[in-house]
């Protein structure tokens, strides 16, 4: 039977019931009763028996619906901040009324590297004009090239037309390699930096900038990933400051929904808000606001995930497949190997050795900030280091990739990996189990996202569950991390397990249980319990 076929068809292609199809695969099976039952009234009482049974039941439709109102909340943008011409100029240039007073909103964007050229890509893809900005002719020449190549991609996809594509590759976009002398790059209304993570260099940038953009109140805003944006900051004169935010950018830029929008003790309510519209209405992404520390939301809470899948590895527990696999399985895109090798593990590197923390490759000391009782691996620092396995873009990381098996990016497990971790395995624990691999790396990662919550870097835990599910690659199905802990785990039971690891592992910052966990679980109440009481606490001031 035709329709039978279509079924199966559509079948092979759906995620598996346990990956979060549930609710597509009950989809086909409303289908089928259109055609496998005797009247029109039986199959609409399956498909009502179907729908009832998801709604009332199903735990992936629990946690997608609130990923979905996790988004919206997430977003929600004070209107009556949008003041100013700046503003007025971005809000016109999104409602297509300008008027002859108006020009489309200028941008800059410093730095043509993968991230800066996929920044450029989304600001063009919004109607607005682009100088490119790169102080290497080459890197200058590799950005174009590579903002060409996605703007053709668009065009063989049908995403855009090839009259729009020429519009911008030839008059929406200019480049440059001084963007002092450039004639048309003072009048930016937007400058968004995307250099590498070195912060004299971003400070010297701003401090340029500071010199070079005429107008006073165009916004002047960082991808930095890991750096202070007050420190950043700090290189503009008084007046600039308030303009001067984070708007953190997931790689690859043009691709990755995410983008964390970071405060700094001086930006001012009307930047943020600012942002935020040009964040979620021109360019479509999906904003959340965050503080200022350390890696911001995203970044900090990775730290730990990825630690102790090297430590998992050091112990013997087990091997990269199996790490990777255990957290497949539980539902994460990627798993943690992975996904270094993908970023690229230099950059673990180099942040770490930015921190004072890795060892001086001549002399074998540890950096002057790794303290005694510190628990630190330098398996991955030795994997960059020794053997040059940087990850995906070398061909070779935690896996090998081989160019000809699935265009590059395809995992292959690595028998000079495999002895290299062999020779750090020094008290072998033995084989852990996938439940026991996957809370070492995410109970670390759920812990820190306490922490954050504490010190307010997050507004509230749905605005994490955001960030890691379009940042991260967490399962909307199981409504993001802080969701996860409170209604999959149980907050008493990860308390237990946090205070039984933090004996394991002392040293470990990171599974020191937070005050708010505490709280919550002498309270006997949820998290997502004690964030309604303050916020209905806040609402009767």
């Amino acid at each position: 039977m035709r329709a039978q076929r279509i079924c199966e068809q559509v079948e092979r292609k759906l995620p598996s019931k346990e990956r979060g199809g549930e609710a597509k695969h009950a989809a086909v099976e409303a289908v089928r009763a259109s055609f496998n039952t005797n009247s029109y009234e039986e199959g609409m009482k399956v498909e009502s028996r179907l729908f009832w049974d998801l709604l009332l039941n199903s735990a992936q439709g629990r946690g997608m619906r609130h990923a979905f109102f996790a988004e919206r909340s997430a977003q929600k943008n004070n209107a009556k901040l949008l003041v100013g011409p700046v503003a007025e100029l971005f809000m016109n240039s999104k409602s297509k009324t300008r008027s002859n007073n108006n020009t489309t909103p200028l941008v800059g964007v410093i730095g043509a590297g993968t991230m800066g050229a996929g920044i450029a890509v989304c600001f063009l893809k919004a109607g607005c004009q682009v100088i490119l900005v790169d102080n290497d002719q080459k890197g200058l020449d590799r950005g174009v090239k590579t903002i060409s190549h996605i703007v053709k991609q668009d065009v063989a996809k049908h995403r855009m037309s090839s009259q729009q594509a020429e519009t911008i590759l030839t008059k929406n976009l200019s480049c440059t390699t001084d963007m002092v002398t450039h004639k048309d790059f003072c009048n930016c209304v937007l400058v968004i930096e995307a250099v590498f993570e070195n912060l004299q260099v971003k400070q010297a940038i701003f401090s340029t900038l500071d010199r070079v953009i005429r107008n006073p109140h165009a916004l002047l805003l960082s991808n930095t990933s890991t750096l202070s944006i007050d420190l950043i900051a700090s290189a503009l004169s008084v007046s600039r400051r308030p303009y001067c935010a984070g708007m953190h950018f997931f790689s690859p830029a043009h691709v990755m929904k995410l983008v964390e929008i970071v405060v700094s003790s001086t930006s001012s309510p009307e930047t943020i808000a600012l942002v935020q519209f040009i964040t979620s209405k021109m360019l479509g992404k999906i904003g959340v606001t965050v503080g200022n520390c350390p890696g911001f939301v995203g970044n900090r809470m990775i730290h730990p995930y990825s630690s102790e899948a090297v430590f998992v590895l050091e112990e013997g527990g087990a091997t990269v497949p199996e790490v990777d696999m255990a957290l497949y399985k539980f539902g994460i895109a990627m798993g943690p190997l992975s996904m270094g090798d993908l970023a690229g593990n230099d950059i673990g590197y180099l942040i770490a050795k930015s921190k004072g923390l890795t060892r001086d490759p001549k002399t074998g000391k540890p950096g002057p900030n790794r303290k005694p009782g510190l628990r630190y691996s330098d398996m991955a620092d030795d994997l960059v280091v020794k053997l040059g396995r940087v990850g995906m873009k070398a061909q070779k990381g935690w896996y090998d990739y081989n160019p000809k098996v699935g265009k590059g990016r395809k995992p292959i497990p690595s028998k000079e990996v495999e002895k290299f971790i062999s020779e750090y395995i020094k008290h072998p624990r033995g084989k852990y189990t996938q439940q026991e691999i996957v809370e070492r790396c995410l109970f670390g990662l759920v812990n820190e996202g306490f922490k954050i919550l504490e010190e307010k870097i997050a507004q509230k835990p749905s605005d994490i569950d955001v960030i890691y599910i379009y940042g991260y690659g967490w399962p909307a199905y199981k409504g993001g991390p802080m969701y996860w802990i409170d209604n999959e785990v149980g907050l008493a039971y990860f308390l237990e397990r946090l205070e039984q690891m933090h004996r394991t592992f002392p040293g470990t910052s990171y599974y020191e249980p937070s005050k708010l966990l505490r709280k919550c679980v002498t309270l006997g109440i949820t998290l997502e319990e004690y964030y309604k009481r303050q916020s209905s606490n806040k609402s009767k001031l």
